[in-house]
């Protein structure tokens, strides 16, 4: 006789919320334990002993972390180094709190100290978010596509584009036309803002004729590749504007939103559409955005090629931690969006100038999902000068913290605690910019102006805050040291940090008033030049090396102090560091390129002046490709005749792409370096060069982790030591130079020609 296994019945629902209650009951008693242990007071021995003891048990943990080879291992150390570094930063918060204010001192330095301690206790609240969203980062795997063709929804792929050259839109078009999809069921549009009734009507009529003339070009580019063009009568409510009148325009069941300059690989939709068909819930799924040209930053200071792009700490880390918590977010491109969704939000929300953050969140207040996919498949450009890196900071400071104003997580219906907590916190984040400046201005406030910022003794700080500081950086190198170097954060926070925070005033003053302004991208810079915005700056090393003169002195005449002026010293040393790093970043070096290069590792054939040769394609871009290629013995070299007809094929695709050789060089006695320029004879080749070049997202994912290596702290420090002689000293040299000119124009008029500049 056979017994046919019975499911067990389920519980009743309140039995899975009498053991939901139970677990937080559980969770919060373990905190408050926590938090008492680390509030015990114990003397200044029994500080650096425990402190010895937790900052060596830390560094195990650390060890294990980085070895760890199971997941259950890595979380595991996740949560030791997490709990180690909040125990030591707790009771250093404590300590500021109770023992170390600087209440006697005065009106003055009691505000100060005060200040300083409201920047401190930012950063500690910053940590413990930053914790909570690293505690258990989710990586998903692609969902396959069904292979009935008839199961897969119609996708409208929108570029949305205002006014940037028609060149960059080119490669967009073209990828966006040829990813591997249904053709029947892809549906690009090219969605223009520069177009409108409004722009080709403009009273200035060379604006108007521009607009007009930009909108045929745009046109004729969509339908020589396939796509469709969108437009519309008014620019009303920007990017958001533009997208909900293309919505009118459309109907497919699927949106791929995409950047002009966001070059889609051919897999996008491959490796995304499955996502929406294994959950009917879902709203947005995320991609990176992934940059194959150097920011401002890395562009200035030369680390493009070695180290990990500024972006990849948010969608490398980040993101996955948010996904985990259901708060991922639509980042404005690289994203799939559901239709049916955007449909009953009324659009894609504008009430902000981050219409996809504030969109994200009406969706989550609805009930819908959010989700994360860590894989690069799109190649965009960033901003070429310091100046647009600005305009964008400030835009995504301002628009967070209107979502947080307008639109406040606590008080719309529909979101789980988490939600609130981490949306609160996107607006949270800007804050930096406020803390840094305090942090900046801290040392020469008391070494030149003698504001005593702190009420404690030279062992009381290295006991309490020497621990919390090295406990920070080594939780820092263990979440974020693949994907960011030690002390490149606070580079980055420099150089935003003036103009963010004069941005958020205003939004706090006003919080409409900010209007959505265009990232600049495909900016040509044809000479060195130093940036209008670094004035700041000059002010804060001119203030800071006052203080470090200021504090040689008072070491002399006030030997009580030595400790604490020492300390202090050594922190204002470290900022002229920094801030000499931001000056370099304020010096914009001419660009070489007029394209970026992706690196590239495929087999090729080159056929030149007769001459076959086997090689390997080394980069690619738009317009050319650059090879390295094999001389046999007694081989002849490629002639000296300029621009020579060349033949690349392509054996892995038995394809070929044509051109002209324009330069070539010598590599050792077997190997010569090739520079091929395109020229397309056909549409075919036209879109043959754009997937050689962008088409791979494995290529993407290989060439992010050639970056991926981190760096010690020590050798982030002394890469700072070599930004700041380098490139902050050469800012200074050009300002003396420029200055020297001056002063002779004025002394003597007519002696020295006058530049154009």
């Amino acid at each position: 006789m056979s017994v046919v296994a019975q499911k067990p019945a389920p519980r009743p629902p309140f039995a899975f919320e009498h053991a939901h209650r139970l677990q937080l009951l559980l969770w919060l008693v373990m905190a408050c334990v926590f938090v008492y242990v680390a509030l015990i007071p114990a003397s200044l021995h029994a500080q650096v002993v425990a402190s010895v003891a937790l900052l060596a048990l830390l560094g195990v943990c650390y060890e294990f972390g980085r070895r760890a080879r199971t997941m259950r291992a890595r979380r595991l150390a996740r949560l030791l180094i997490i709990l180690l570094c909040t125990f030591m930063s707790l009771r250093y918060m404590h300590w500021r709190a109770t023992d170390s204010l600087p209440l006697q001192f005065g009106i003055v330095s009691m505000l100060a100290g005060l200040l300083l301690f409201l920047a401190e206790t930012y950063g500690f609240i910053n940590m413990l978010l930053g914790f909570f969203i690293n505690s258990e980062p989710y990586f998903r795997r692609s969902i396959p596509l069904p292979d009935d063709e008839d199961q897969l929804p119609h996708v409208d792929v929108y570029i949305p584009t205002y006014n940037e050259d028609v060149a960059i839109l080119w490669p967009t078009v073209i990828a966006a036309t040829q990813m591997d999809y249904p053709r029947h069921k892809l549906h690009v549009f090219v969605c223009d803002d520069g177009g409108t009734a409004q722009k080709c009507n403009d009273a200035n009529p060379e604006k108007a004729l521009a607009a007009r003339e930009r909108k045929a070009e745009l046109q004729a580019l969509a339908a020589r590749f396939g796509a469709g063009y969108c437009t519309r009568e008014r620019n009303l409510h920007a990017k958001a504007g533009n997208i909900n009148s293309a919505l009118a325009q459309t109907s497919g069941e699927l949106l791929l939103i995409l950047d002009c300059d966001h070059i889609p690989a051919a897999d996008f939709l491959q490796r995304t559409v499955g996502f929406f068909l294994a959950d009917p819930q879902l709203f947005v799924l995320q991609t990176p955005h992934n940059f194959v040209s150097p920011d401002p930053v890395e562009r200035n200071l030369d680390t493009y090629k070695t180290s990990p792009a500024e972006n990849e700490l948010f969608y490398d880390v980040m993101q996955p931690g948010l996904d985990f918590w259901g708060t991922s977010f639509f980042c404005g491109s690289a994203a799939v969006l559901r239709r049916k969704v955007v449909d009953q939000l009324g659009g894609v929300s504008g009430q902000t100038i981050t219409e996809d953050a504030e969109t994200t969140l009406d969706a989550l207040a609805l009930g819908y999902k959010s989700a994360y996919y860590n894989r690069p498949m799109v190649s965009g450009l960033q901003p070429e000068t310091y100046s647009g890196f600005i305009v964008q900071r400030v835009r995504w400071g301002q628009g967070m913290l209107q979502i947080f104003l307008l639109k406040n997580p606590w008080r719309l219906p529909g979101l789980t605690f988490t939600q609130r907590v981490l949306y609160t916190n996107f607006a949270f984040y800007w804050g930096f910019a406020a803390a840094r400046v305090v942090m900046l201005l801290a040392p020469p406030a008391y070494l030149l102006f003698g504001i005593n910022l702190c009420d404690t003794t030279a062992p009381q700080l290295l006991a309490y805050a020497g621990p919390a500081l090295l406990a920070s950086l080594v939780s820092t190198q263990f979440f974020y040291g693949r994907v960011r170097w030690p002390f490149m954060s606070q580079l980055y926070e420099i150089v935003q940090s003036i103009y963010v925070l004069l941005g958020l005033i205003e939004v706090m003053r006003r919080p409409r008033s900010p209007s959505f302004k265009v990232t600049p991208k495909g900016e040509v810079l044809d000479r060195d030049f130093i940036s209008s915005l670094a004035r700041p700056f000059y002010l804060l090393l001119g203030l800071t090396l006052l203080g470090i003169v200021a504090g040689i002195q008072r070491l002399q005449s006030e030997p009580t102090h030595q400790g604490a002026i020492g300390f202090v010293m050594f922190w204002a040393v470290l900022d002229v560091l920094l801030l000499l790093g931001a000056l370099g970043i304020t010096l914009e070096r001419k660009q070489l390129r007029a394209e970026p290069r992706l690196r590239h590792d495929e087999r090729v054939r080159v056929h030149v002046d007769g001459q076959t040769y086997e090689g390997v394609a080394t980069d690619a871009s738009t317009s050319g490709v650059g090879l390295i290629v094999e001389l046999a013995t007694d081989q002849p070299l490629p002639g000296d005749a300029p621009r020579a007809v060349v033949e690349i094929e392509l054996p892995g695709r038995s394809a070929s792409l044509h051109g002209e050789l324009v330069a070539w060089r010598r590599i050792g006695q077997s190997q010569l370096r090739l520079g091929f320029k395109h020229v397309c004879s056909s549409m075919a080749e036209e879109r043959l060069a754009i997937d050689f070049a962008f088409g791979s997202s494995e290529r993407l994912v290989r060439n992010n982790g050639r970056r991926h290596g981190g760096r010690s702290v020590l050798t982030g420090l002394l890469s700072l030591c070599r930004y700041a002689l380098t490139y902050g000293l050469g800012h200074l040299a050009m300002l003396a130079r420029q200055a020297a000119v001056l002063v002779l124009h004025r002394v003597a008029p007519g002696s020295i020609p006058r530049s154009p500049e």
